[in-house]
């Protein structure tokens, strides 16, 4: 399943597998209407939408920057390569991506000297 995400970084972006039903159903729901911000063409509207979301005491505000982080940290842990998350996520460079790096896991030593030789 892919999203097209419309401008001003019009790209498509393939959804997780495991988030996929959640999509469709999310999809279907919106009919006619963007997936996300209903008829708004605002340029924050997901974040706008995020803001407006009601949480229970004691746990965190739902944040577009958050969600997006969770997203791109996934990808770092399931070893998408960076040109591909780059143009899905609509980055134009990799900064962002140092901020995330504590959040990724190292894999075992045997492992990262395989990768770093090309064997796996």
């Amino acid at each position: 399943m892919l999203v097209r995400v419309r401008e001003p970084a019009a790209r498509v972006v393939p959804v997780l597998l495991a988030w996929e039903e959640e999509v469709i159903g999310l999809a279907e729901s919106a009919g006619a209407e963007v997936l996300v911000g209903g008829t708004s063409t605002a340029r924050n509207r997901a974040g706008a939408l995020a803001a407006s979301v009601i949480v229970a005491h004691g746990h965190p505000k739902l944040s577009a920057s958050r969600l997006r982080s969770t997203w791109l940290v996934t990808h770092l842990v399931m070893g998408t390569r960076l040109p591909e998350l780059a143009r899905a996520a609509g980055l134009q460079g990799l900064t962002v991506l140092s901020d995330l790096l504590p959040y990724v896991p190292f894999v075992d030593e045997a492992s990262a000297v395989e990768m770093l030789r090309g064997r796996s």
